[in-house]
């Protein structure tokens, strides 16, 4: 654990209105599956902190009226949408262009959108959802727009990953359930992906003005689950209500790490939403296995070797 003070938000933690105190005005911050759950709470709270808030979201009437919610909650214009499917690389990178044409620089980037589906589903790419969605649309996403987050230095990089992480092994001999397929399994390694990537990728852009960092956010109630068929049930709902959190609840960790002036410089840690620095699991620390998903990754989203090294001349 660290030291670190708990976090602070002043307006954003509330229901206040965008005032005269906007730490983050200027600065354009990026969230994935922004149009609901965590993700549409963290957009809010980095709205209210004065930021330039892109909401990437996969349907665009949905993401539309989401991003309207955000602007009239937050007393906030600076609001855009960005539409993009997760599941396909190719709208990745249509959107990626999109956010690199309209904004030369981007400052704060929130991979945050992810699913846990009970059953294997197949990607227009060709691959197992839960590995495309959680870990290689970020994985292409971070370095499509690590140009613009160079440009935007010193920015920061967010990855939502799980406590649920502790329970992942990267199966490389098969990383998509093609032999054995269990949604758990398949969550719980996308989720270890998140946080090998994210110690992977700040290793690379060590000196480089450009952290990565990734967070906790507990065990929230959103539509992550809307899967799994004990989700369904009306009359489970109160108890999910006290034993879940809510989503704005779990944003605290993402909001944390991309705003507070206390993690400056800090990169290649995972925080919690109480502003705690905590250890990842053992496997999370492996240097050999997280290498190899870096270059297993690059293949499979047809990154250039290295992407990211390139720019710190990282290995």
């Amino acid at each position: 654990m660290s030291d670190i003070p708990p976090p602070t938000y002043g307006s954003a933690a509330g229901g206040a209105s965008l005032g005269g105190d906007a730490p983050l005005r200027g600065r354009v911050c990026l969230v994935t599956g922004a149009n609901r759950g965590i993700g549409k709470a963290t957009a809010l709270g980095l709205a209210r902190l004065g930021a330039t808030v892109l909401m990437l979201c996969r349907d665009a009437g949905r993401g539309a009226a989401a991003c309207d919610d955000v602007r009239r909650e937050s007393g906030n214009a600076d609001v855009a949408l960005v539409v993009a499917d997760l599941a396909s690389l190719n709208s990745v990178r249509a959107a990626a262009d999109d956010v690199a044409r309209r904004y030369p620089a981007v400052h704060v980037l929130v991979n945050n959108a992810g699913v846990n589906l009970a059953r294997r589903t197949v990607t227009p790419d060709a691959f197992e959802a839960t590995l495309a969605i959680n870990h290689l649309a970020p994985f292409l996403l971070t370095n499509l727009l690590l140009p613009a987050l160079l440009r935007g230095a010193p920015s920061r990089i967010v990855t939502v990953t799980s406590e649920f992480e502790r329970f992942g092994r990267i199966a490389f001999d098969d990383l998509q359930g093609e032999r054995r397929y269990w949604g758990t399994r398949a969550y719980t390694q996308s989720k270890l992906a998140n946080v090998l990537f994210t110690y992977a990728l700040a290793a690379r852009l060590e000196g480089t003005g450009v952290t990565a960092n990734c967070v906790y956010p507990g065990l929230v109630a959103t539509d992550l689950l809307r899967d799994r068929a004990w989700w369904s049930p009306r009359w489970l709902r109160p108890l999910r209500e006290r034993l879940f959190l809510s989503p704005e609840e779990g944003a605290r960790a993402s909001l944390y790490a991309a705003s507070s002036p206390g993690l400056e410089g800090l990169s290649g840690r995972c925080f919690d939403r109480r502003g705690r620095a905590v250890r990842t699991s053992p496997r999370s620390y492996d240097v050999a296995t997280r290498e190899r998903l870096w270059r297993v990754s690059a293949g499979l989203t047809g990154v250039g070797a290295g992407a990211a090294a390139r720019t710190s001349g990282g290995d």
